[in-house]
């Protein structure tokens, strides 16, 4: 188990503030944000090149705050692989256990087994120069295996494939994952990646930790706007909290949703997908008369946008091709939206 307890880092224009954050062994937890977010140095914090200004780091209990990368049990993956390019891919892979009091029988089994389970085992006398990417960074997660570490950390590891060559890395990695029963630590850009990986997803935004848990949740129910427009939200509107005979409630134009005490300005989405369109109506709570302004295909579905009076800004509905053809939609077409079941309150 990994524990970041109150942890900041300000180094250069990068930092990491007050970010308390637990991994669970044998999770797969995938860290995202954008660029300058402090992803890397969060990586590298855990590793031990750079220790907190103020916090504490654990391990499985025990605090290695102050402890060097090789006291910690943890191997490290980056982006641009770091081969050594006048060593052969066996004496890359053995690289890390020089300095470990292996035997060179113990090394050569090692080196054997991770390229086995790597798939590399033809590999192990060509250089990296003859190699290709995905080739490469088999290589260097080879590296960090060999040592057995009990913690695997990866900084955009799949950044300069292709996609075709991505995609299988990526479902090796999960294999990988399932077969060695490690914790994983994984940083990329690619939202896609981050939800295939299966494991929890961690937000970070100008250092700090915006956002944190399973993918399906932050995708539905995401907690701040930085997190839904991150995630590419569809209907977001900013809102006002209104007092009513019930109690209180947030509201943008006609869509308004019952709400308990909130910090921060409020906003509500709404989820296209959820959005019921029905044949125009007079209507009624949350049922919103709309005009079809565009209908695009976008492959498994048809996302239809509606000009509703009292919203800033058009309303999107996703639905299939049959419904299209089946109820006629059309530019021009008057219908309601239902959005009663889509609606998901967040705060800025």
């Amino acid at each position: 188990m990994i524990q970041l307890d109150k942890v900041t880092r300000v180094w250069h224009e990068f930092a990491i503030r007050d970010v308390t954050l637990q991994v669970n062994e044998g999770e797969y937890l995938v860290i995202v944000g954008p660029t300058g977010a402090g992803k890397t140095l969060l990586l590298e914090l855990l590793l031990g090149i750079h220790h907190p200004d103020t916090g504490r780091i654990l391990i499985d209990g025990a605090d290695v705050t102050g402890l060097p990368p090789e006291k910690r049990g943890i191997g490290m993956v980056y982006q641009d692989y770091l081969l050594f390019p006048h060593l052969d891919v066996s004496r890359n892979l053995a690289f890390g256990l020089r300095y470990r009091r292996c035997s060179g029988e113990d090394a050569r089994r090692r080196v054997r087994e991770v390229a086995e389970l790597l798939g590399i085992s033809s590999l192990l006398h060509r250089y990296p120069y003859t190699l290709s990417g995905g080739e490469k960074q088999r290589v260097a997660i080879g590296r960090a295996l060999v040592t057995e570490p009990r913690i695997l950390l990866l900084d955009e590891p799949l950044s300069a494939l292709d996609r075709g060559t991505a995609s299988r890395l990526r479902n090796e990695l999960k294999l990988l994952h399932a077969a060695k029963k490690l914790t994983v630590v994984h940083v990329t850009h690619d939202l896609s990646e981050a939800r295939q990986m299966g494991g929890p997803i961690a937000l970070v935004k100008d250092g700090r930790l915006d956002a944190f848990g399973p993918a399906d949740d932050l995708l539905r129910r995401p907690p701040t706007v930085f997190a839904a427009n991150f995630f590419g939200a569809v209907n977001l509107y900013k809102a006002e909290v209104q007092k009513t005979e019930g109690g209180m409630r947030v509201a943008a134009g006609p869509v308004a949703a019952e709400c308990g005490f909130m910090e921060g300005a409020p906003y509500l989405m709404v989820h296209p997908d959820e959005v019921v369109v029905l044949p125009p109506s007079t209507g009624g709570a949350n049922r919103l008369r709309g005009e079809v302004t565009a209908l695009t295909d976008e492959g498994n579905y048809v996302a239809v946008q509606l000009r509703v009076a009292g919203l800033p800004a058009p309303l999107t509905a996703y639905v299939s091709r049959h419904f299209v053809r089946s109820q006629m939609l059309a530019l021009g077409s008057d219908v309601t939206a239902d959005v009663e079941r889509a609606i998901h309150i967040l705060r800025e």
